[in-house]
């Protein structure tokens, strides 16, 4: 599988980077992991998701078309990894959104770095 392959490639130099020591797994999408069943699906755009409980980074292979889209997956994980999980938390219940939460700003600027670990492949699907 193309996409664990170029996980296993980036992860660790984004891993250190980052201080982040979260397990990668992954599924197809959200409902294949909620559910169990790998042909699960349904209406989903989430590329990845860190558990914090579990210390998890959860990425969606059928929202990953690329490598920029696995790295920018694994470095926005890994940001929220060493974030304070009550305060994201709490940024949503006072009305934030995705947009406007400081986290999910801190973790998309921090997106931009994907350059940095390209291994110069093309096309995951």
């Amino acid at each position: 599988m193309i996409v664990k392959s170029i996980i296993n490639k980036v992860y660790p130099e984004i891993a250190k980077d980052y201080s982040c020591d979260a397990k990668v797994e992954l599924h197809n999408n959200v409902y294949s992991r909620l559910s169990g069943i790998s042909e699960m699906s349904g209406e989903d755009n989430a590329c990845a998701e860190y558990n914090w409980s579990k210390n998890e980074i959860y990425i969606y292979t059928d929202n990953m078309n690329n490598e920029e889209d696995i790295i920018k997956a694994l470095i926005h994980e890994c940001v929220h990894s060493n974030q304070n999980e009550e305060l994201f938390d709490a940024y949503y219940l006072i009305g934030l959104d995705y947009n406007t939460n400081p986290y999910e700003i801190e973790a998309e600027y921090e997106e931009k770095n994907w350059k940095k670990y390209k291994l110069n492949t093309t096309k995951v699907g």
